[in-house]
C-alpha cells in the first residue's frame, strides 16, 4: 500500500500537483509565485525541474517550499541551469527575511542544503521574490502628499494593475519620467530598483525635493501582472512574451502603458530587465542594450544620461562601456521577430521622448557585487539622481 501511495505521490508530482515525498518529506509550491515539478527522490537527492507553463523552450525561475527535512541534507537536481551564482534564495522565517546559500563552485544544475534541527519550513527560490504585497508594503511607506496609486488597467484575469505617480498636485510640470518593469514577470531584480528610484524621488535631500519640484515620475510596477502573482517564467511565453506584444497587443497591461506613454509625453522612458541566470560575458554586470540607431530619438542625449548613470551608481557599479550595442550579440533585429518591444514602440511613436532605454540588473552578481534587495534599491537611488542631473543640466 505504501508503495502504491508514493507512485500516486510522484505522478502528481510530475503533473504540477506538488505534494509530499515519504512519510516526512514535503516539497510543494505552498508559498507565494511558487513553481516546481518534483520529478522523484532517490536517497537523499531530490529531482526537481521548473514549472514551464506556456514557456517555449527552457527558463530557470522556481520555487518551492521544503517541509519536514530537518536535520538532513538534502541535493536539489535540475536538467538544465536554474541555480544562480551565489546559490539558491533561502528564507527560513516564511519570507520575512532572505539569503543566499552559496555557490562557491557554480553548480547551475544543483545546489545541497544542510537544514538544521529547528528549518520546519524552508522556502527556496532561484531569486529573491516580489510580489503585489511587496509593492503594497512599499508604498504605504511614502507620503502620500507626493505618492498616489492608481489602476493602469485591467490584466486578463480581470486584477487591477497597479500604477503610482510621485508629483504634486498643484504643479505643471515640465519634465516627465515613466518606468516600467516586469514585461518578463520573473525578473524580480527591477522591482528593487524601482523602488529605489521612487525612493531617491522622495528623498529629504536636495536632489529629492529638486525633483519633486520639477519631475513627475510615473511607475508600472508589473506588466506581466498576472504571472508575476502566479510565478510564472514570463520570458518566451507563448504565442509571444509581453515585451514583444507591442505589434498585436494580445495583453491589456501593453496596450495601457502605450497610452500612458501618449498621455504623459515623458522625455525619459525606462524599462526594467533581469538577464539570463549567469555568464559573466553579458550577464554579470549592469548593462543597457543599446537601440537600433535608425529609430533612436536622440542618440547624444542617451549617451549622456549613460554616463550620468554611471557618475551617479551606488549600490552596484554601472559602466557605460559594458553597454551591448545594437547589432551584437543577441541585440539584434532577429531577436525581434516575433515583435516590437516596448522600447522600439516608444522610439517609433511616443513623441517627445529623447531617452528609451533599457537596464538589464543582474540577479546575484554585479562585477563582483552581491545583487539584493538592498543594493539594487541603492542602484535605483543612484538612477534617481542621474535624472536629476539630466534635466539639471550637470
Amino acid at each position: 500500500m505504501k508503495k502504491l501511495v508514493l507512485i500516486i505521490l510522484l505522478f502528481a508530482g510530475i503533473l504540477g500537483v506538488h505534494t509530499a515525498y515519504g512519510r516526512q518529506i514535503r516539497i510543494d509550491t505552498k508559498l507565494p509565485a511558487g513553481n516546481i515539478i518534483v520529478e522523484k527522490m532517490i536517497g537523499d537527492t531530490v529531482y526537481v525541474k521548473p514549472d514551464l507553463r506556456d514557456t517555449e523552450g527552457d527558463w530557470f525561475y522556481w520555487a518551492m517550499r521544503v517541509r519536514g527535512a530537518q536535520g538532513k541534507t538534502l541535493t536539489f537536481k535540475f536538467p538544465h541551469a536554474c541555480v544562480g551564482v551565489r546559490g539558491a534564495v533561502v528564507s527560513k522565517d516564511h519570507g520575512k527575511t532572505f539569503f543566499f546559500a552559496g555557490n562557491e563552485n557554480r553548480y547551475w544544475y544543483s545546489f545541497t542544503f544542510t537544514f538544521g534541527p529547528k528549518d520546519r519550513d524552508v522556502f527556496f527560490y532561484e531569486c529573491h521574490p516580489y510580489l503585489l504585497a511587496d509593492w503594497e508594503r512599499f508604498a504605504k511607506s511614502l507620503d502620500k502628499n507626493y505618492f498616489r496609486e492608481d489602476v493602469l488597467c485591467l490584466s486578463k484575469e480581470g486584477k487591477k494593475v497597479p500604477f503610482a505617480t510621485i508629483a504634486s498636485q498643484d504643479v505643471d510640470y515640465k519634465h516627465r519620467v515613466v518606468i516600467s518593469a516586469r514585461h518578463h514577470c520573473s525578473e524580480t531584480i527591477a522591482s528593487f530598483v524601482m523602488e529605489g528610484i521612487a525612493k531617491g524621488f522622495m528623498a529629504n535631500d536636495d536632489t529629492g525635493r529638486w525633483l519633486r519640484d520639477n519631475v513627475e515620475l510615473s511607475l508600472v510596477p508589473f506588466i506581466d501582472y498576472d504571472g508575476a502573482q502566479r510565478g510564472d517564467q514570463g520570458k518566451n511565453r507563448k504565442p509571444h512574451d509581453h515585451n514583444r506584444d507591442y505589434t498585436d497587443f494580445l495583453y491589456p497591461e501593453t496596450k495601457a502603458l502605450t497610452e500612458l506613454w501618449m498621455d504623459k509625453k515623458p522625455e525619459i522612458i525606462l524599462d526594467l530587465h533581469c538577464p539570463w541566470i549567469y555568464g559573466e560575458l553579458n550577464n554579470e554586470h549592469v548593462y543597457s542594450p543599446l537601440g537600433d540607431p535608425t529609430i533612436t530619438p536622440d542618440a547624444k542625449a542617451e549617451d549622456r544620461f549613460f554616463h550620468l548613470v554611471e557618475a551617479e551608481a551606488k549600490g552596484l557599479p554601472y559602466k557605460v562601456s559594458g553597454n551591448i550595442p545594437f547589432g551584437t550579440n543577441w541585440n539584434t533585429n532577429q531577436n525581434y521577430a516575433q515583435g516590437l518591444s516596448s522600447l522600439q514602440w516608444a522610439r517609433l511613436n511616443a513623441s517627445g521622448a529623447k531617452v528609451c532605454c533599457c537596464f538589464e540588473i543582474p540577479f546575484a552578481n554585479a562585477s563582483g557585487t552581491e545583487v539584493n534587495p538592498e543594493s539594487a534599491r541603492e542602484f535605483g537611488e543612484g538612477l534617481a539622481a542621474a535624472i536629476a542631473d539630466y534635466f539639471r543640466g550637470n
